[in-house]
């Protein structure tokens, strides 16, 4: 069993630290602990907003993705070249994907099925006039994507950055959790890695100031940016 001392504390999130540097014979409870303080309440809150609250949908997925964060701990307490530099964010990401994965079965299953519940963007839609047009139908989502990831990075920055559900938590959430776009995509329309979009994830919609502070830039600029950015929107997808 090894040790972490080729471990640094910039390449790795210090709550897997017990886990890893606890003996074989605690480390299942370290294990357990990890999951139930640091994943599960990640998990819940994800799943349960796409699929529903202890739906069994939710509860089955949960499981799954559990399974795979055993799996992913397990491989990462024997290789002292591995890392995940932010757990949460990690579990976040492998909660999104599986999302997008459960929605794309669900698109290949038959219609009468996939008409009978409501479908994450009944649940999700931002009541804003402005996004609420953009969040009705699947197809019209994956048009405006693409045409978001035509915008400068600080536009799209401050445009998505911002964008609220009807619960006012984050809409962004609906890009990966339908397919139409996956985190590494996301951070790249945004100008930032993937890995720093995952630190920031669970703290979306931000506010105009925390924008500003993440682009080095005032509050007005931000404003400006998310304006030029929904008309340029706006003409583009009127143009199709």
């Amino acid at each position: 069993m090894r040790l972490l001392d080729d471990r640094g504390t910039r390449q790795l999130d210090p709550v897997l630290v017990p886990f890893l540097e606890s003996p074989d014979g605690e480390a299942e409870e370290r294990l357990g602990s990890l999951l139930t303080q640091q994943a599960r309440p990640v998990l819940k809150g994800i799943l349960g907003r796409g699929l529903g609250f202890g739906s069994p949908e939710a509860v089955d997925l949960e499981a799954e993705v559990v399974l795979h964060l055993i799996e992913r701990l397990r491989r990462l307490r024997l290789d002292a070249t591995d890392t995940i530099r932010d757990f949460r964010g990690y579990v976040a990401v492998a909660a999104y994907h599986a999302l997008a994965e459960h929605w794309r079965r669900r698109e290949s299953e038959p219609t009468r099925r996939r008409e009978e519940e409501p479908g994450p963007i009944v649940r999700l839609a931002d009541p804003a006039p402005d996004a609420a047009a953009s969040l009705q139908q699947r197809d019209h989502i994956a048009l405006l994507w693409e045409e978001i990831r035509r915008l400068p990075p600080r536009q799209a920055a401050a445009l998505l950055l911002n964008l609220r559900d009807a619960q006012r938590g984050n809409a962004l959430m609906l890009l990966p959790l339908m397919g139409i776009a996956s985190m590494r995509e996301i951070a790249r329309t945004l100008g930032m890695s993937a890995e720093d979009l995952a630190a920031i994830w669970n703290r979306l919609p931000f506010e105009d100031a925390e924008i500003a502070g993440l682009l080095g830039i005032t509050r007005q600029q931000v404003i400006n940016l998310r304006k030029s950015a929904r008309e340029r929107l706006a003409r583009r997808m009127r143009a199709r």
